[in-house]
């Protein structure tokens, strides 16, 4: 398994950044501000190719793609994870940009995305509805596929929750909203997806009753034992297994805090 630094840089890199996408299409007005975009913005940690990635846009359409591009307009370079953990996780960062000077307004434009994925840090607790309901959509889509990232690279508690499981669905979503994510765990494997996973009951599903109900749940406000006393959050299914995912979850909230 990964030390750490590594492991959180590998959840941030791989599972937030891509949100950048989400980002744009739930917020138009922040979109247009990319029409015709044709360039791309690099993240790299030095002389460690699996931490690496480019978000490219092709006629202001954005994509994330994992591993390094030949030509960025901007490239982020990190001395160490702990350096991409720490810009991440909204702390004092200076990696070396590359091309800023002569890519200045990429740059430039570049911010408020970056800015806009703050949303997921713990200590954004936005009281417009608008942005809480979009807060839930990123941690619902961060988790998830935050989840699979830990089994597939050797975090113990995870490997242990999956090791001998049969083919199994996790599933969360919002009561008569959107949105929804979820994992599948077969044997060892993992997979997140985003949606109701409508191939088969899902073996646990953590039901909100609102969108105020899976904000205070999912940024810790609220703890799983009292949320369901309470009515903010229905488990379906196994409630041990629910209690043990929770608890991974919560390592993960600790681990980009």
């Amino acid at each position: 398994m990964p030390d750490q630094d590594k492991l959180t840089a590998i959840l941030l890199m791989r599972a937030a950044l891509p949100l950048t996408k989400t980002l744009l299409e739930e917020k138009p007005k922040l979109a247009r501000k990319y029409a015709g975009w044709n360039r791309v913005v690099q993240f790299q940690v030095k002389d460690d190719p699996e931490l690496a990635c480019h978000l490219q846009f092709v006629d202001g359409k954005l994509e994330y793609n994992a591993g390094r591009h030949p030509a960025p307009q901007i490239d982020f370079v990190f001395k160490t994870p702990a350096d991409f953990v720490a810009l991440m996780s909204g702390k004092i960062a200076l990696p070396k940009i590359k091309g800023a000077l002569k890519n200045f307004g990429t740059l430039a434009g570049f911010l408020p995305l970056m800015l806009g994925l703050t949303l997921l840090l713990p200590s954004k607790l936005p009281k417009d509805p608008d942005k809480r309901a979009l807060k839930v959509r990123l941690l619902l889509y961060f988790i998830t596929t935050a989840l699979s990232l830990l089994n597939r690279h050797g975090h113990a508690g995870m490997r242990e929750f999956t090791r001998d499981m049969p083919d199994r669905i996790f599933q969360w979503s919002v009561q008569s909203s959107d949105p929804a994510a979820y994992l599948r765990i077969s044997k060892g494997r993992t997979k997140s997806g985003r949606g109701i996973y409508g191939r088969r009951r899902p073996f646990v599903h953590m039901i909100f009753s609102s969108i105020d109900a899976a904000f205070l749940v999912l940024t810790g406000q609220v703890d799983n034992n009292a949320a369901m006393r309470d009515g903010l959050l229905v488990v379906d299914g196994s409630p041990e297994h629910g209690k043990d995912i929770s608890t991974i979850m919560k390592q993960i909230e600790a681990m980009i805090s």
